[in-house]
């Protein structure tokens, strides 16, 4: 639950050794480059040069183009194996595999080969680019001479002679019956020869002194006259192009084959992609460093913690260096890297979608796991849920990359779903069956009724009766916003602001925790509770507002005042924001009940067979989609509570996440 202390490195090292020592800075796996600040060199002259006046010689075109390469060749074999049916498509490593420092930076010595697969996979798949083109031109001339399947003679047989004008061709099956009946009015011989796809096959022949009305009759027919010619005919035509479809095609085969064949590459050029990516980005951490033309400036983040590894492993490859750290102080500005264990680790994601925690601020997921998780079990409440939601969150994550957001999210839902088998259990909802009312007789139904049931358990605040689960949901609420204020009295104890964090965190707490108390106590008729409760809630809201110009200055202390009696208003508001707990409960309970209850036991069951065969396809589909939409809602409405109401109350964001140097491969993440 802290943000780790960072310290930035200035590091001074020849430029022979400037690649190893970029590798080595890679492989610890804990330094952020940042770009040097301007220092002045003193020349053998007397003058000064800027280190940062000298153009930088990044060249990271031809990089670019190797990784543009490797992952279109991932393409390709990926493409490849799509076409074939999923069983019998070859195995291809995913995104998303472990590989060792060693084992990354050994894909080098594989370049070559790798040259060779990728050129290989680019000329078959450039080939079977235009293999397809062909055979999609082949069909369309296939298309072309259907219509003229019908002729009897060879393409050359139909032409005009000395008298006569012959016009043979197609038209719209629609302007047929038209055409025939004004050729004959016309005194010209026309005929139907066949008829394929909407279009007809007709042939036309008239005198060729009336050969320019035959045309205009034609042209008002829409007729489109045979382009094809030869001594040759329709069906041998498509004859010749379906042999030339079936050459391709076993072309194709062979190739489609041979980019199969390659499927085994898919890990090295993927590796190979990731590793490319880390050149480029060493190539563009020279726009960062300061250079003369034998030595260059480096400086970085580094964990305090990992100073001594990053000196270590830069001295080991330098031939000369000089190196120093500087502890950057919690009021500015340094990238922010979350400390906490595997579990809580997985809810860094929920915080980062809303903003990651300034370096000088508290890192709140340590105890915002605890309420997101203990919210989600609340909302849905269903022991047959949960278990859903444990076991699938868990297989989930197991099929995405280690440490994805993806991966954290599926957990994060893993984690709720035991507070949801809890809550499940004390509600007595199994998939919406009330299994323990079932079973445990009317002592426990009473007591359930009485105290569990979220509509009929019913508790009385000052005359007015309200459901006793929608104050415990109240209550969660309370607690939760009362230790957001002890996270801001901390936050300031650890700056040196005690007034702040007594008067503006402790005071406050104190007001909503006795303000759970006196609530408790008035819906239990415990006065003496009640009392007490209501004394200290009294005297430390009006410390609270009255001390809250302590720190301005003139007028200041005045509208501080003001202002500060004026939000009891917003913690009021705050307060029955947590009312949504209750309702998305509730709503997800009686849909849950719905689908089991009433329609598959209750209707569906009495039927015999059939009925408990249907009653069991609705409890499953119904819960399904029950469990969808609640999630859904559940994480929605959980995370606007730990954003709005929590985080609210102390939470400091707008921080950058530490991203250490040449660590941001896209295929592959690093053991070890």
């Amino acid at each position: 639950m802290a943000v780790a202390e960072m310290s930035v490195m200035s590091l001074v090292g020849l430029e022979k050794d400037r690649s190893a020592i970029l590798d080595a800075l890679q492989k610890c796996g804990a330094a952020q480059i940042r770009e040097v600040s301007d220092h002045d060199v003193i020349n053998d002259d007397g003058t000064s040069t800027s280190l940062l006046d000298r153009e930088s010689e990044v060249s990271v075109g031809n990089i670019s183009v190797g990784i543009d390469r490797a992952d279109s060749a991932v393409r390709i074999i990926v493409s490849a194996a799509d076409e074939l049916p999923e069983k019998s498509r070859p195995k291809i490593e995913k995104d998303g595999f472990g590989v060792a420092k060693e084992e990354f930076f050994a894909i080098e010595q594989k370049e070559g080969r790798l040259d060779e697969v990728m050129t290989d996979l680019e000329t078959a798949a450039e080939r079977r680019t235009k293999i397809k083109a062909e055979k999609a031109t082949a069909a369309a001339e296939i298309r072309a001479y259907e219509p003229y399947l019908c002729l009897k003679e060879k393409f050359d047989f139909y032409h005009d002679t000395k008298c006569v004008f012959v016009a043979v061709g197609v038209i719209g099956n629609d302007k047929v019956t038209v055409f025939l009946q004004k050729s004959a009015d016309n005194g010209f011989i026309a005929e139907v020869l066949g008829s394929e796809r909407g279009v007809s096959t007709v042939a036309l022949a008239a005198h060729r002194s009336v050969k320019k009305d035959a045309e205009s009759l034609l042209s008002q027919a829409g007729f489109i006259k045979l382009q094809f010619g030869g001594d040759v005919g329709a069906q041998e035509k498509i004859d010749q192009l379906k042999s030339k479809i079936a050459a391709l095609d076993e072309e194709d085969g062979k190739l489609h084959e041979k980019i199969l064949a390659h499927a085994g590459d898919v890990k090295d050029l993927k590796l190979y992609s990731d590793y490319l990516s880390f050149l480029k980005e060493k190539e563009e951490a020279g726009l960062l460093l300061g250079n003369t033309h034998s030595a260059f400036l480096l400086e970085a983040y580094v964990p305090t913690e990992s100073t001594a590894a990053v000196k270590s492993a830069v001295e080991e490859v330098a031939s000369a260096s000089f190196i120093t750290f500087e502890v950057v102080p919690r009021d500015q500005f340094a990238p922010t890297l979350n400390k906490n264990g595997k579990v809580v680790g997985n809810f860094e994601v929920v915080t980062n979608m809303y903003s990651s925690p300034a370096y000088g601020a508290l890192d709140p997921n340590a105890v915002m796991s605890f309420f997101f998780s203990l919210f989600m079990g609340v909302i849905m409440a269903d022991v047959g849920y949960g278990v859903l939601m444990a076991v699938g969150g868990f297989i989930f994550a197991k099929t995405r990359r280690e440490g994805t957001s993806i991966n954290r999210m599926a957990k994060v839902f893993a984690i709720g779903g035991f507070f949801a088998i809890i809550f499940g259990a004390v509600f007595d909802s199994w998939l919406g069956f009330p299994l323990l009312r079932q079973t445990l007789g009317e002592e426990y139904n009473a007591f359930y009724a009485a105290h569990l049931d979220q509509i009929i358990s019913m508790t009385s605040v000052m005359g007015v009766s309200v459901p006793a689960i929608l104050m415990w949901c109240l209550g969660l609420g309370t607690a939760q916003m009362g230790v957001g204020l002890v996270l801001k009295a901390v936050q300031s104890f650890g700056r040196g602001r005690v007034l702040e964090g007594i008067f503006g965190g402790l005071v406050w707490a104190i007001a909503l925790f006795s303000l759970i108390f006196w609530v408790y106590g008035l819906c239990t008729g415990l006065e003496t509770l009640s009392t007490y409760a209501m004394y200290v809630l009294v005297g430390s809201v009006a410390v609270g507002v009255l001390t809250a110009g302590i720190g301005e200055k003139g007028l200041g202390i005045f509208t501080k005042t003001f202002s500060s009696a004026y939000g009891l208003i917003n913690y009021v508001s705050d307060i029955l924001s947590y009312a949504r707990l209750y309702g998305l409960m509730l709503s997800g309970a009686q849909i849950a009940s719905i689908f089991t209850n009433t329609l598959a036991i209750g209707m569906l069951f009495p039927q015999g067979i059939v009925g408990v065969i249907f009653g069991v396809i609705l409890i499953i589909v119904g819960n399904v989609f029950n469990l969808a939409i609640n999630l859904l809602g559940a994480y929605i409405h959980d995370a606007r509570l730990q954003y709005v109401e929590f985080f609210g109350k102390f939470y400091e964001g707008e921080g950058e996440l530490f991203t250490p140097f040449g660590n941001r491969p896209k295929h592959v993440y690093f053991k070890g």
